[in-house]
């Protein structure tokens, strides 16, 4: 069952009032969200990972999150409708960004982090433009071009904000951008996906 807001703020009140229990609460509530995290922000770096990977940057960030008297954790204020998952999803992609870049960490796979068409209603045009008229296989492919021809910054963007399903404020914030940046990026990444899909189909 999906904790609600509230249900987090009364374990995060546990967990600094040093309750034994709140701690193992805690770990078993959020790690799904903490290991789908990782997964993403690796995919969305085009890093290739083990299940050893995985765990190790899972028990990272809850070491993370509990040192120093859970100070990131009492850092969460819910400003801007900020929910404690989104606050701990957050702090878990920016701690795998950092773990990439002390490692000098960069593509390491061929494999790239995909958004079906379906993700991406932006482009999804009226049906006399050269997309509308692909057929299915093919607007995959395309598609999976696009996006990797992209910069990475905004590749990351899209998929945070597209296929991770992030508001704009949220994904901004992981990327350590400002709101008004983010919606230049996402208009500019969007963009750019029309003209690589345009450019080669001249129907």
């Amino acid at each position: 069952m999906k904790k609600s807001n509230s249900d987090g703020l009364q374990l995060l009140k546990k967990l600094f009032s040093g309750s034994k229990t709140a701690g193992e609460l805690f770990v078993r509530a959020y790690s799904g969200l903490v290991y789908k995290s990782i997964q993403y922000t690796l995919l969305a770096r085009n890093v290739s990972f083990s299940k050893d990977d995985l765990e190790d940057l899972h028990n990272t960030v809850f070491l993370r999150l509990f040192e120093n008297d859970y100070r990131k954790l009492r850092q969460y204020q819910g400003k801007n409708g900020c929910s404690i998952p989104s606050w701990i999803r957050m702090i878990a992609v920016r701690i795998v960004l950092d773990h990439l870049r002390l490692k000098n960490i960069d593509s390491l796979s061929s494999r790239k982090a995909q958004i079906s068409l379906e993700d991406l209603p932006e482009i999804k045009v009226n049906g006399n433009t050269p997309l509308a008229r692909l057929e299915s296989n093919e607007q995959l492919k395309i598609l999976k071009k696009a996006m990797a021809s992209l910069p990475d910054r905004d590749r990351m963007f899209l998929n945070l904000h597209i296929g991770k399903s992030l508001s704009i404020a949220e994904a901004a914030g992981i990327m350590h951008l400002t709101v008004d940046n983010a919606y230049t990026v996402k208009h500019r990444a969007i963009q750019k996906l029309k003209t690589y899909v345009e450019d080669r189909h001249d129907i």
